[in-house]
């Protein structure tokens, strides 16, 4: 049972803030979350290619002003569709790499599921970084990197730039710390109906900027000029549907999200 209510915690994080709910309220959703995973884990008709975790669906996340992510997150290591997914496009971007010595790795708000695969593989040199210190192995600001020029073999900064006020500062950055002909895998949230990036420095309310942006804490929504932010930075820009290679059976079965993601590179002078 204390799995279970820890799950349900994760799950009903956003919504179960401390006065905004009576403690009957919040220990009574608490319980009831629990007892839903327990109900859906009785069967097996999907697995999290993370840690093997098998139920009947995946879990609803609340994420906050009433958005709810449907059969979206891990009952076992509480992954996200985008944490599964890019299980697979980092696998995929590795393969390439040459065999011969390591790769040197930056990780930007490194997602602990996907940090734990990074550090454990044999041929990488693993850093995270965070603005936030408590969250990486070394406090960073994306926007002002203290690193040299030519840094990093590898780049992973998945969901941070639409954070980010001055993002095509951070671009520049990551530009400039990656190696020639090293790789950066730099994908953000797109809304792939629309052609131009929309942001609006007005929208601060974080109900508001749920409803413009997805997320609360998001101040931009990309659209199908991201690549074009990109390559304006400095980058060559493969985009690539990755996760869509692996048919649906894949996709059904592990909760996948299909996005594009945009492989970058930082061509030889």
């Amino acid at each position: 049972m204390n799995r279970l209510l820890r799950i349900s915690r994760y799950l009903n994080h956003h919504r179960l803030q401390p006065g905004r709910h009576s403690w009957v309220e919040r220990q009574y959703r608490l319980l009831s979350t629990a007892l839903k995973v327990a109900h859906i884990e009785r069967a097996a008709t999907v697995t999290c290619n993370m840690c093997g975790w098998t139920g009947r669906r995946f879990l609803d996340f609340h994420s906050g002003y009433g958005h709810v992510y449907e059969k979206a997150i891990c009952g076992g290591c509480l992954s996200h569709p985008r944490h599964r997914s890019y299980d697979f496009v980092i696998r995929n971007i590795f393969s390439r790499l040459s065999a011969s010595g390591k790769s040197r790795v930056l990780h930007f708000a490194p997602e602990s599921q996907l940090e734990q695969r990074l550090r454990a593989h044999p041929q990488v040199d693993y850093l995270s970084v965070d603005i936030d210190y408590r969250k990486a192995m070394r406090k960073e600001d994306v926007t002002a990197l203290s690193f040299p020029d030519n840094t990093f073999d590898v780049i992973v900064c998945i969901h941070v730039f639409e954070h980010i006020d001055n993002d095509e500062k951070a671009m520049r950055e990551v530009f400039r710390v990656l190696k020639p002909d090293g790789v950066a895998l730099l994908d953000v949230p797109i809304d792939e109906t629309r052609e131009e990036t929309f942001e609006d420095p007005t929208i601060v309310d974080p109900a508001e900027r749920t409803k413009a942006y997805w997320q609360w804490d998001h101040v931009r929504l990309y659209g199908n000029d991201y690549g074009c932010k990109l390559e304006a930075a400095g980058f060559t820009v493969e985009k690539r549907y990755l996760i869509r290679e692996l048919g649906e059976e894949v996709i059904k079965w592990n909760g996948l999200e299909v996005t594009p993601n945009y492989i970058c590179r930082k061509s030889m002078q």
